[in-house]
């Protein structure tokens, strides 16, 4: 079975502002929207609202925890998805944890966590984020032996974009910013903006681009 928490993700995904007004529609889709439109505070107050009224769940400590991490308030957000993997382990839970963890420069714990994620999958694709997820924590760590063993572990073909954001990313760390921003053009090439959001987010928090992707919740 898939965890609730992905089927609920993956319901607010597909639910637009019309159809969120129909009957039978989970409320917190207006949560998600807000947040996609940068409305972090309104997106807060659904989810604020949603609890009050059904109660804390899996869902409301996630999508709290994104808001959190994108108003920067990152101990808070650490919290609120600690208690959404508590609620409900998977990968999506322990890989946003992980992502407030990385985002607050805790290395080694953002380590642990996406090691623990990546032992308990089989997926290759869920794989592949983990591995250049933990290239990132020795990158952002300046560890340059773990990195060099992290990068070496996203070979070529990856079914998503982490090998070309995993080039890109070494390339940025060892100074040399033209190769970066031409595997980052690869990567625009194959993949739509959708699908490079959550690679990107790390460049973009260690100064290495200056668009500032899109929050991601599936």
């Amino acid at each position: 079975m898939r965890p609730l928490l992905l089927i609920l993700l993956l319901a607010l995904t597909s639910v637009s502002a019309a159809t969120e007004k129909r009957a039978g529609v989970h409320p917190l889709a207006a949560a998600r929207r807000e947040l996609l439109q940068g409305n972090l505070d309104a997106a807060l107050a659904v989810v604020e609202e949603t609890e009050k009224r059904d109660g804390a769940s899996a869902l409301t400590h996630h999508l709290r925890g994104i808001v959190l991490m994108e108003q920067g308030k990152l101990d808070e957000a650490v919290a609120s998805l600690k208690a959404a993997h508590e609620a409900e382990p998977g990968f999506f839970s322990a890989r946003a944890l992980g992502d407030a963890l990385l985002r607050a420069k805790k290395w080694e714990e953002a380590r642990a966590v996406y090691l623990a994620a990546i032992k308990a999958t089989n997926i290759l694709m869920l794989s592949e984020r983990l591995r250049f997820a933990l290239l990132m924590t020795h990158l952002g760590a300046q560890d340059t032996v773990g990195a060099k063993e992290a990068f070496e572990r996203v070979t070529f073909p990856t079914e998503t974009a982490a090998y070309y954001y995993s080039q890109a990313a070494w390339a940025f760390a060892n100074g040399d910013t033209r190769e970066g921003k031409k595997w980052l053009r690869t990567a625009d090439e194959i993949f739509d903006e959708r699908r490079t959001d959550w690679f990107a987010r790390p460049l973009y928090d260690f100064g290495w681009i200056k668009r500032k992707p899109n929050p991601v919740l599936e």
